[in-house]
């Protein structure tokens, strides 16, 4: 569970997202308005980013919140992004707390966020998930989490059947993950975000359970020529649009645009 934001488009200071909004994800730590499972997010911030012409994202995570942070406070409004994914996290019951466990996630090139949980992770939903991946990508997993399972579960997409498209392969995650909780008689909440530092992708999605809230809005207020996508809006003066349920939210550099998942 957590709210995430993410941000494409002329560069831009890590502090578009995290601190300078009338509800930043810092606000929304401390003052979520639309969360469905928890009262704060205080367990963790982080922020993926990439520089430049760079392919490879760039990662700082925290256990503590973005006010208790000793230097991200002072990093963000200096460091810039072209493209930009942030979360503040509240842990779920099972899973570990520390910088470790804290979105975004980075590996291949991709970074990867999870607004959610994964029902009965602990009871047999996590290893069976984990048993269907490949050697390298199992070995990969260095923490008992849900999303960094789910992350692994779609880089094992990306690499198979959806041959590199990455819309694909978060529709065989969100598929898959479904299948796995439904079947152990559990439910999830999917909303699934990821960005190779081109365009980001988000999907709106749950098994057997409320839909996480997701907003989307373009070329407005202090992101003027870029794109947002968040769990709550963090200008609410700004028009932002709901991403329906079950869709995804593809953005690049020429729109957004709303997909069915299924």
């Amino acid at each position: 569970m957590c709210r995430f934001a993410a941000y494409l488009g002329p560069a831009r200071p890590l502090s578009t997202l995290l601190y300078d909004p009338p509800r930043s994800l810092e606000v929304l730590a401390y003052a979520p308005r639309e969360m469905l499972n928890a009262a704060v997010n205080v367990d963790g911030t982080g922020v993926a980013w990439w520089e430049g012409d760079d392919d490879r994202p760039l990662r700082y995570v925290t256990a503590a919140t973005p006010w208790g942070d000793t230097n991200l406070p002072h990093l963000a409004p200096r460091l810039t992004g072209r493209v930009q994914l942030a979360a503040v996290r509240a842990a779920s019951p099972g899973i570990p707390f520390g910088p470790g466990n804290v979105a975004p996630f980075v590996f291949e090139g991709l970074a990867f966020s999870h607004n959610g949980w994964l029902g009965g992770y602990r009871k047999g939903v996590g290893r069976t998930l984990l048993s269907r991946l490949p050697d390298d990508l199992y070995a990969a997993v260095d923490t008992v989490s849900d999303s960094v399972t789910l992350f692994a579960t779609l880089l094992k997409h990306l690499r198979g059947e959806a041959r590199g498209d990455l819309a694909a392969a978060l529709r065989a995650t969100v598929a898959e993950a479904a299948e796995v909780v439904t079947d152990a008689g559990e439910a999830a909440t999917l909303n699934l975000l990821v960005s190779d530092g081109r365009r980001v992708l988000a999907a709106r999605t749950s098994a057997g359970y409320a839909r996480n809230s997701l907003y989307a809005v373009r070329d407005a207020g202090a992101w003027a020529g870029g794109a947002v996508l968040a769990s709550e809006p963090l200008a609410p003066d700004l028009d932002w649009e709901p991403v329906p349920e079950d869709h995804l939210a593809v953005v690049t550099d020429d729109d957004i645009r709303f997909e069915p998942i299924a």
